[in-house]
């Protein structure tokens, strides 16, 4: 704890630092379009300035915020490396026809009014049905007289104009861009232009009182405990259900609030939040936002210019792609424990099977001893090498959620395990002191028919998405070009790390009309880098 308080020190002064800031760009935003249906995915990166706001030089999480004037549609969580990350986000169907605010900061940025966040316009097109939220849509030619952007070849150039369904594409740039940060190249389907003013960056003026740390090892989780009356000592855990360990103890932030550091954990996953107190009644806790669900005053009009027939075909490609069934991708779980491999591993596949988990222990498991003490079953493990139990009680775990309670889990119905895994040695985590570690992995890692106590409550909770890749068909052989499954990308390709390089190859899908490759980025000298290119796709 007091290392923590120096590091509360630290960042209060940097927040002082932060107010003579020269620059008040404190983050760039880079989306994969401008104009988006609903439904639709929308690919994010964000890259942090460590120069406006020092803080965020060691900030590992960036949250996304997507709203109108009435409320918030859609909230992100984006998993930061050395400043940089990206991730993919599900815009609702329920979302109406209209300009919405784009916002993106980071939990330190909160230390700065939200007026100073970093912010920009995109639009949403409702092709499903209309709402009384539905802003006028504007088709009309004349709004863009003068504001198209040009689009030339000049430092970015394809190797053909025209190329057919699912045929690859060499795009190239120009050498001079080697020296180039954040590049990042987006291809997308030229059927729907808007009109979206530019946000301008404003200058980061400091909240007085505020003291909020930056996350420089992973997403803070925040919770509380319900109730007026709190206990005077709880223990308060947060749990991954999974085949992995992912476990975090709370440290106390104010009255009946609990922060978990976690770090490593991403995407959405099923946690269990413990509370056990030691007056004897059942506390239980709810989480609280991270986000601050700042509000724009308002936002413009919608200004579009589309054709019917080019609108309805994206829509029905997206309801299309929506239907089509995802491929499954099984994750190889490696079951490390602190860095460590388990001491000893027990695979009841290959054993008789017992009805419980303590017959289990009895028969199988070597070092292990269960005892009662005030009532209530303990395990215990081998101190090491030695012949003596350790003096400590041993930390069990279900699929990756720690059961105080050893009674509850030697009465588990075994048949459901898969492995037992048996770590000797002390552990630490937080306050609390264990003698070992037996984790128990179910066939499917999800907390089979077990019974959780009153203190213990199941949510799911989505974690920062840490650098998902763009899903693109690779269309190398006859057998994958002849292939019966549909292709309709709009965003043909999205690449959201570049640089260092001169060019890509990608290719294109079932979706016939022009095309625009956008690269941008920065120069060395911190200058604004925009490319475009045009090409058609069409049998």
């Amino acid at each position: 704890m007091d290392m923590k308080r120096i590091l509360l020190g630290m960042m209060l002064g940097f927040c002082v630092l932060a107010s003579m800031a020269q620059s008040s760009d404190l983050m760039r935003i880079y989306t994969d379009k401008d104009c988006y249906l609903a439904g639709e995915k929308l690919w994010i990166k964000v890259n942090v300035d460590n120069e406006a706001l020092p803080g965020n030089a060691i900030s590992r999480v960036a949250y996304v915020e997507i709203c109108d004037t009435a409320q918030v549609y859609v909230q992100g969580k984006v998993a930061l490396q050395q400043g940089a990350g990206w991730a993919c986000i599900h815009l609702p169907q329920t979302m109406h026809s209209g300009v919405y605010q784009l916002t993106a900061y980071t939990r330190y940025m909160r230390n700065c009014q939200s007026e100073s966040f970093p912010r920009k316009y995109i639009a949403v097109l409702n092709t499903l049905g209309s709402s009384e939220k539905d802003d006028r849509v504007m088709n009309d030619l004349d709004s863009f007289a003068g504001n198209a952007s040009m689009s030339s070849d000049m430092g970015m150039k394809g190797d053909k104009s025209r190329y057919g369904h699912r045929e690859k594409v060499s795009l190239s740039w120009t050498s001079s861009l080697a020296d180039a940060k954040e590049l990042v190249l987006s291809v997308v389907r030229k059927d729907c232009a808007v009109n979206l003013p530019v946000l301008d960056s404003q200058f980061p003026v400091q909240n007085n009182g505020a003291s909020w740390l930056p996350e420089c090892e992973g997403h803070i989780v925040t919770a509380k405990i319900e109730g007026e009356e709190m206990p005077a000592e709880v223990l308060t855990q947060l749990s991954c259900v999974g085949k992995e360990m992912k476990l975090f103890e709370g440290q106390k932030k104010g009255h009946g609030i609990y922060q978990f550091f976690t770090y490593g954990v991403n995407d959405c996953q099923d946690v269990v939040l413990t509370a056990l107190a030691n007056d004897g009644k059942t506390y239980r806790m709810e989480m609280e936002t991270p986000f601050a669900e700042k509000l724009p005053d308002n936002v413009p009009n919608l200004i579009c210019q589309y054709e019917d027939s080019t609108l309805i075909d994206r829509s029905v490609a997206l309801q299309l792609s929506q239907a089509m069934p995802k491929m499954a991708f099984q994750k190889d779980v490696e079951e490390m424990i602190y860095g460590r491999l388990p001491d000893k591993t027990y695979n009841l596949d290959e054993y008789v099977r017992f009805n419980t988990v303590q017959e289990c222990i009895v028969e199988f498991v070597m070092g292990i001893s269960i005892t009662k003490e005030n009532g209530k079953n303990t395990i215990r493990m081998l101190d090491g090498n030695s012949k003596s139990y350790n003096l400590f009680p041993v930390l069990v775990l279900v699929d990756g959620v720690a059961f105080n309670d050893h009674s509850e889990v030697l009465g588990y119905n075994a048949r459901q395990l898969h492995y037992i895994h048996q770590y000797r040695g002390d552990y630490v985590l937080g306050d609390s002191y264990y003698g070992g570690i037996l984790s128990l992995i179910t066939h499917r890692g999800m907390l089979t028919d077990i019974r959780m106590h009153e203190h213990m409550q199941m949510v799911s909770y989505e974690f920062p998405q840490d650098r998902p890749d763009f899903d693109m068909p690779i269309y190398d052989n006859e057998e994958k070009l002849q292939s019966r499954r549909p292709d309709f990308r709009h965003t043909m390709y999205w690449n959201p790390s570049v640089e260092g390089k001169t060019g890509v190859e990608f290719y294109t899908s079932d979706l016939e009309g022009e095309y625009e490759a956008v690269l941008k980025g920065i120069d060395a000298e911190g200058k604004k880098i925009e490319l475009k290119w045009e090409f058609q796709v069409k049998r």
